[in-house]
């Protein structure tokens, strides 16, 4: 390290150099400390943090609710979905929305979904909470749903 001082008095250091008339300083040895154990333990390992995940401690359907009719002569109705803690899509953590038992709605992020023309009848509903992989970490309670779609008669021609 060097040190020198110009024409106006302005004290400068430098790495290099800029002329002859430097003064040549020898730096301090840097102070280390070594990482104390509890240090260590906070900072996890890049896979360790793969390894821990979300752990979910309620999923449920809340709309609509169980054993309810919806009356809906397009067959359209909205679902709401209750997720705690809040879904981590940081890990890729998705929801995935079954009716009667088939996946009709794969890696949702939001907790409500709209369904368009489903059949009359009664369905069942689940939704799951799913990885990555795709692995199912956490599946709600079936809910029952009655569809009510209104038949329009038509006369037969004579």
């Amino acid at each position: 390290m060097y040190k020198w001082v110009d024409k106006e008095g302005n004290i400068s250091y430098s790495d290099q150099p800029p002329y002859k008339g430097a003064e040549q300083l020898d730096t301090p040895a840097l102070s280390t400390m070594p990482a104390t154990a509890a240090a260590k333990k906070s900072a996890p390992a890049a896979d360790e943090e793969a390894e821990e995940q979300t752990s979910y401690t309620d999923l449920k359907i809340t709309s609509p609710q169980d054993d309810m009719t919806v009356r809906n002569n397009s067959g359209n109705f909205s679902i709401a979905i209750s997720i705690k803690p809040a879904l981590n899509t940081s890990q890729k953590h998705y929801l995935s929305l079954s009716m009667d038992g088939k996946v009709i709605k794969d890696k949702l992020s939001s907790t409500s979904v709209s369904l368009t023309n489903i059949d009359r009848g009664t369905h069942k509903l689940s939704v799951s909470v799913k990885n990555k992989e795709g692995k199912s970490l956490r599946k709600s309670k079936s809910i029952t749903v009655h569809m009510h779609r209104q038949i329009v008669a038509r006369k037969q021609a004579r």
